[in-house]
């Protein structure tokens, strides 16, 4: 395995009372092309800016050849940075861009033209040196903006979404532009981007973020095809989600039937995530099919139809298909054990505070101060430190949807929160919501029927919530190991 470059160790970074990175841990190895992938407000732009230096971490340390580098400015870092907007100088030509940090360390003139015409070379714009930046298109400018990081000979280049500004024809040329470029330096590198298909498209490795929280990382392949929870399933392509229950060893059930497929080592009876890619569902006569259903519409998408079927139980289902079916057709769907994918339902990941009290102990997650069971905390027999700062985890389908408000105002100990219901989304058998409650989202599995912007109270059982220290990296399962 390659030797590692950078080691991230348990960052945690905030701006106000808004937690951004919440305890990430991971390393990055040499002459890799890793990819930060995620939505906005996921922390891969702020991992990005701790790496280079420009923030600092609340708590947890940076490693650069196993050298801590957390007190160390961004430029004495042996990193560079190329961000969206290039930021060339519009006085300069494009020789003076890139020789610009050249003279900075006041090289020898013959050193700087023998590198600047080397860069030039490599992003292939020799001949470009005399012209301005405004003469160029913006591929070319991007070119440019790498040309003049890597003259300086960085062991890692950073990358915040460098293709954003660009149309998309030139994105996906550039996109197997930059990987090769990678490939020819041997630099690492770290991009950031919002954009499934420019990760999978260059990444050696990717790591998919969501508020703060790593959710996986793995090859392109291997994310796509076995997605490790319904995020990153959603995120990475287009899926089909739905409840389901591992009935045992390769049986599970969803969609009111049960289907073998090819998973195991869940707990008997567990509930699940459960994923079917749109182009792995086979459409068949209804009579030959697994799962029934009526196509209301069928769109062609060059090279593929993508069309949307509505099964019995009311769940609509996207299909991709080289063969058209009419809107109003009943059809059958066929669906292979191998083509199923068993998830583990996400935790939600919190930070709380620990409030030791004479007779019992909460923890403040945000807007209520909650009560737990010792048993369910990873701490010595003494417990927390009042005040310490600690991970919670609390499973989404252990959150109740109380019928209507409390009859009296919560208390701390009660359990009992309220928020506005941001997303929902039917799940077959369930529906799954998001509620903001103050600064914290909760993810939510019911099956009550809810409005967005509905004001909903949430009651979390004190039996169901899991404490973690925060510096340690641990995987938590259904009975809090």
């Amino acid at each position: 395995m390659s030797e590692h470059i950078i080691d991230l160790l348990n960052i945690t970074k905030s701006y106000g009372d808004t937690e951004v990175i919440k305890d990430l841990s991971l390393y990055i190895r040499k002459n890799e092309f890793l990819t930060l992938l995620g939505p906005s407000g996921c922390g891969k732009t702020t991992t990005l800016r701790i790496i280079s230096g420009f923030e600092k971490p609340d708590s947890g340390r940076v490693l650069f050849n196993g050298e801590d580098i957390n007190d160390l400015p961004p430029h004495k870092r042996k990193v560079n940075t190329v961000f969206q907007k290039y930021s060339l100088f519009p006085n300069m030509n494009i020789y003076e861009n890139i020789a610009f940090g050249l003279r900075i360390k006041k090289l020898p003139e013959a050193e700087i033209k023998k590198k600047v015409k080397a860069a030039l070379e490599l992003v292939e714009l020799s001949g470009f040196e005399r012209r301005k930046p405004d003469s160029l298109s913006g591929g070319q400018q991007q070119r440019i903006a790498i040309a003049r990081a890597i003259v300086n000979e960085p062991e890692v280049l950073l990358l915040d979404e460098p293709l954003g500004a660009l149309d998309l024809k030139l994105r996906k040329e550039m996109q197997v532009e930059l990987k090769a470029l990678q490939r020819k330096t041997g630099i690492t590198f770290v991009y950031v981007t919002h954009d499934q298909e420019e990760a999978l498209t260059m990444s050696d490795t990717i790591v998919v973020m969501n508020q703060g929280v790593i959710q996986q990382i793995g090859k392109p392949t291997d994310i796509y095809n076995e997605p490790v929870n319904a995020f990153v399933a959603r995120f990475i392509g287009d899926s089909n989600i739905l409840s389901g229950v591992m009935l045992k060893d390769y049986l599970c059930e969803f969609a009111g039937h049960r289907f073998e497929c090819a998973d195991k080592g869940f707990e008997k009876d567990e509930d699940v995530d459960v994923v079917v890619r749109p182009e792995d569902i086979k459409v068949v006569a209804p009579a030959d099919g697994m799962i029934t259903g009526t196509v209301v519409s069928a769109l062609f998408k060059g090279v593929h139809y993508e069309m949307i079927v509505v099964s019995p139980d009311g769940f609509h289902w996207k299909i991709h298909s080289t063969q058209i079916t009419e809107p109003g057709s009943e059809i059958g769907m066929v669906i292979k054990p191998f083509d199923i994918q068993i998830m583990k339902i996400p935790y939600n990941i919190l930070t709380g505070w620990i409030i030791k009290g004479e007779d019992i102990d909460l923890v403040d997650i945000g807007k209520v101060n909650v009560k737990y069971l010792p048993q369910n905390v990873n701490a010595d027999i003494n417990g927390f430190e009042d005040e310490e700062t600690v991970n919670v985890y609390i499973l989404p389908q252990d959150i109740e949807v109380l019928p209507a408000a409390p009859v009296k105002e919560p208390e701390d100990g009660d359990n009992i929160t309220s928020g506005e219901v941001e997303t929902f989304r039917y799940k077959g058998d369930d529906y799954e919501i998001t509620v903001k409650c103050g600064d914290v989202v909760l993810l939510v599995h019911t099956y009550s029927k809810v409005n967005i912007g509905q004001t909903v109270y949430l009651h979390i059982p004190e039996d169901k919530i899991r404490i973690r220290k925060r510096e340690e990296v641990v995987e938590i399962d259904d009975q809090g190991n």
